[in-house]
């Protein structure tokens, strides 16, 4: 069984591509207690699922992920730029060593991050995500509104910039990481565009993904990203 944390966009997606692989799910959705799901973590982690996935923002991660990693259960979590917060982010990696098990990132909405983590160190990187405005904040002016490190960017918009606290996290760190943000009324789906440097080795990617349906601001992508992670944790041969 796959606990879910969460029943939004994301959860939505990923319940039946779970379900054609033949797992059981069973989501916690806070005061919906129903078919499938509860509405308290102490009965989610009762139920001993093989792991959990959050796949309901950051606070979510921040409310609920040490108390499953304490339990020495797996998780796997969409929210990454919750760990721009280094107090989070300690403590979630001190319930994994309590627990015996791990916080798994996956890589979301890019791709390259198996490439971009086996780089070694003076690694610089830069990123720039655009989206339709939908997908912003209301209020937010076309064009290029931010620019600043990965850990600003997912601090000031936690729903957009997870993508990039990942590639920062693989990459030179939170800090280190140059983004760029951009609103365009034409841009057709979500465009993430990254290039790093080190090691004598020149990695660029860019990939343009629809939205996932009910969230403009998440790319379809990161359901079968995390779809890819549960698949890998729960197969024989991990890829």
């Amino acid at each position: 069984m796959i606990g879910l944390i969460g029943r939004g966009a994301i959860a939505t997606a990923l319940i039946p591509l779970l379900r054609a692989d033949g797992h059981d799910v069973l989501s916690l959705v806070r005061n919906e207690a129903g078919e499938d799901q509860v509405a308290d973590l102490d009965d989610l982690l009762a139920a001993r699922p093989a792991l959990v996935v959050e796949a309901a923002g950051q606070d979510a991660l921040a409310q609920v992920g040490t108390e499953v990693l304490r339990a020495g259960i797996p998780l796997i979590a969409a929210s990454v730029g919750a760990l721009a917060d280094d107090g989070l982010s300690a403590r979630l990696r001190q319930a994994a060593k309590e627990g015996g098990t791990r916080l798994h990132l996956p890589a979301g909405a890019v791709g390259g991050i198996d490439a971009l983590a086996a780089l070694p160190g003076n690694t610089t990187l830069s990123y720039t995500g655009t989206k339709p405005p939908r997908a912003w904040p209301a209020g937010t002016p076309d064009g290029t509104f931010f620019q600043g490190s990965a850990r600003e960017a997912a601090t000031r918009y936690p729903k957009n910039a997870n993508v990039a606290a990942t590639l920062a996290l693989a990459g030179p760190g939170l800090d280190a990481t140059r983004v760029t943000l951009r609103s365009d009324a034409r841009a057709e789906g979500n465009t993430h565009a990254w290039e790093a440097k080190g090691g004598g080795v020149v990695l660029s990617m860019t990939v343009t993904s629809l939205p996932t349906e009910g969230n403009a601001a998440t790319s379809a992508l990161t359901v079968h990203a995390l779809h890819r992670t549960v698949r890998n944790l729960t197969s024989e041969i991990a890829l």
